[in-house]
């Protein structure tokens, strides 16, 4: 396989209508984890991502999101707020990125096991886009080239701009996508665990604690199990439903 400059780059932003700045809310109250930290926590099981960058909104609210950069040694750029494809693809100039991992800031939990997998097969194949279908409402996330966030920009629309996988999906026909299944229990859309709603937050810092997130990363399958056993627990998330919101990357 021919290694390709693979990078995380994450877009962040405060603001948001639904819960205050979502990617900054503690996870692990009494340990101070983040969100985002815990989230970059799965990132780094993978052999093929090089590095993490935060494409990071412009203004004072959101230079919290560079203290933890430099805190954690990641990457970081800023850009226009309602622009999250050039912020991201000034990331990718200034980084010199040729292949992508993209993810929402605001899912702490991740389907982490085949990032290296999907990503040796987008190589090998050429795909320009590849990700997981079905999987729980923020477990999933995307892998894409450079060169087709590039084709988007160039004939994006403002709504296209705000929503880094909006113009591939809208023209598929004019690219290769890879669109995977994951195992039979995995492919479980009904289930939330995403963080746009104070009660996303209530269920993810409970699973969180309850599967010992302080010292083993949780797996995609044992939140399946925990959701289908804890009626009382999970309801009112499950009460939310798959509500994209505003920005969401994916399709």
């Amino acid at each position: 396989m021919n290694k390709k400059k693979f990078t995380a780059i994450l877009p962040c932003r405060v603001g948001g209508t639904r819960l205050y700045g979502k990617p900054m809310q503690l996870l692990d109250i009494e340990n101070r984890i983040t969100i985002l930290e815990y989230l970059v926590s799965y990132l780094k099981q993978s052999q093929h991502i090089d590095s993490v960058c935060l494409a990071i909104a412009n203004g004072k609210e959101n230079h919290v999101f560079a203290k933890l950069a430099e805190k954690n040694d990641w990457k970081y750029v800023f850009g226009e707020e309602n622009d999250m494809l050039g912020r991201t693809l000034k990331a990718v100039d200034k980084f010199n990125v040729e292949i992508m991992f993209i993810n929402s800031t605001e899912s702490p939990f991740l389907f982490y096991d085949h990032i290296d997998k999907l990503y040796e097969q987008h190589v090998e194949d050429r795909f320009d886009l590849s990700f997981f279908s079905h999987l729980p409402d923020g477990a999933g996330y995307h892998i894409i080239n450079t060169s087709a966030l590039r084709k988007s920009y160039k004939n994006a629309s403002d709504r296209h701009k705000e929503l880094l996988t909006a113009y591939i999906f809208d023209n598929k026909e004019q690219f290769k996508l890879n669109i995977r299944l994951p195992e039979n229990k995995l492919r479980r859309s009904d289930i939330r665990i995403t963080v746009d709603y104070p009660e996303d937050l209530v269920f993810c810092r409970k699973v969180y604690k309850d599967l010992q997130g302080y010292k083993n990363l949780i797996k995609i399958s044992d939140i399946v199990d925990y959701w289908d056993k804890n009626e009382i627990i999970r309801k009112p998330v499950s009460e939310i439903g798959v509500d994209w919101g505003h920005g969401r990357i994916w399709e």
